[in-house]
């Protein structure tokens, strides 16, 4: 019942089926009549008139077809012959076997009518922003940190690493330094994926605990190659080969 918004051809019928022998004018009357039938407002699917038990001329159908008079009359003479179509005293068409072949539009309806219902969904995208919000020190533009979300829609493993990270971030010195200033806003946060920063292995008062060797800078004379705190020969050698001159041993 009701108006449909779309309808199904069968390619392989329409490319090689017996719809093949038909001329191209009736092969498109066929398709309209299709869709006519589909997006009448009365009486049950597949079905085309203006009102109940009321059909159009054939004028009025050759004007929405947009083709001569004659070429309508051909195209309906072979559907009836074909027996695609029947029609009734009052010129009221109705498509054959219309729900045989046009049954997956019922089949989906159960699947269109949920998702026009909206229900609510306990891990809603609302529900897991909520969790992020109340967990996120810096409680600036929500309306940008909710689209923010919507847009990376992070899965429940997902949020859970972002969850963990804030906690983790909420006690280094970066965040904690003058009273938060430096705390990106929550939608900077989302967007840039900030959880995936590679930070210095910090503890919460921000000292750094690397052993010296595990420390380096990039030195900006050897094409990005660190230079190597550490005195051993081996490589200090292969740190001389890589960059084509001596490197200088750390002081002290």
């Amino acid at each position: 019942m009701g108006r449909r918004t779309w309808i199904k051809i069968y390619c392989d019928k329409w490319l090689r089926g017996t719809l093949r022998e038909d001329t191209l004018e009736t092969r498109g009357a066929w398709v309209d009549l299709l869709a006519m039938a589909g997006d009448s407002a009365f009486s049950e699917d597949g079905v085309i008139q203006v009102s109940p038990g009321v059909g159009l001329t054939d004028e009025q159908i050759a004007s929405i077809l947009r083709v001569g008079i004659s070429v309508w009359l051909t195209a309906k003479e072979r559907l009836l012959n074909t027996a695609r179509i029947g029609i009734d005293g009052h010129n009221v068409i109705k498509i054959v076997n219309w729900h045989n072949y046009q049954s997956e539009y019922e089949r989906q309806k159960p699947s269109r009518e949920r998702k026009k219902l909206m229900i609510p969904n306990p891990k809603s995208s609302d529900i897991r922003f909520g969790k992020f919000w109340e967990l996120y020190p810096r409680k600036e533009a929500r309306v940008k940190a909710e689209q923010a979300f919507k847009s990376l829609n992070p899965s429940e493993k997902l949020l859970e690493i972002i969850l963990a990270d804030i906690v983790l971030k909420r006690k280094s010195e970066a965040w904690q330094k003058d009273g938060g200033k430096y705390i990106p806003l929550p939608a900077s946060y989302l967007r840039g994926k900030r959880w995936e920063d590679e930070t210095n292995k910090e503890v919460s008062n921000g000292a750094d605990r690397r052993h010296p060797e595990e420390k380096y800078y990039t030195d900006p004379n050897s094409y990005r190659l660190p230079v190597i705190l550490s005195t051993d020969p081996a490589i200090l050698k292969l740190h001389e080969d890589l960059k084509g001159e001596k490197p200088h041993p750390p002081d002290g």
